[in-house]
């Protein structure tokens, strides 16, 4: 009974513990390198003001036609490296365990994320589908996912609507 009662008390005081505060997970994303068609893919299509260009977003973005990251910058004005840097950081933060394991396993589905799944219309999401599987915007995102991006693709979004 004895033994039994220390081993409750053993097991309270882990599960009320706190947490960890020196604990982090760094994100580890895509070639950053590769990043800036797809961050002009992204805000075009989604980076709208009343949309990812609006400050209370999870995931928020910046660029042309939408939020700026300097304020002094006009929005017809190109995207800034700060604002692709900032588009990147949003990106591969939003679920950084997933994202990590995406880029560790090769040719892992990148259905996993949330922001595939969102775009392609197969989760619930406010903005409805904003790509379709195999169009230029999804070739785009999914082979900068797979660290092979088809900048060509991504370029072309720019001229769609």
């Amino acid at each position: 009974m004895r033994t039994a009662i220390l081993a409750a008390l053993a097991l309270v005081s882990v599960a009320c513990s706190t947490p960890d505060t020196g604990a982090r997970v760094d994100p580890i994303g895509p070639d950053k390198t590769t990043f800036g068609p797809v961050a002009q893919m992204l805000e075009r299509r989604c980076g709208s003001l009343d949309c990812h260009g609006e400050t209370h977003r999870n995931l928020r973005l910046y660029g042309y036609g939408g939020l700026r990251l300097d304020p002094g910058v006009l929005p017809e004005q190109d995207m800034l490296p700060s604002e692709i840097d900032a588009d990147y950081d949003a990106v591969i933060s939003l679920e950084p365990e997933k994202m990590a394991d995406l880029v560790r396993e090769h040719g892992a589905s990148p259905d996993r994320l949330t922001l595939v799944r969102k775009a392609r219309g197969s989760e619930d999401h406010k903005g409805g589908t904003r790509i379709t599987v195999g169009d230029d915007a999804d070739i785009c995102l999914t082979t900068w996912l797979a660290s092979a991006t088809d900048t060509a693709a991504c370029l072309r979004t720019l001229d769609q609507p």
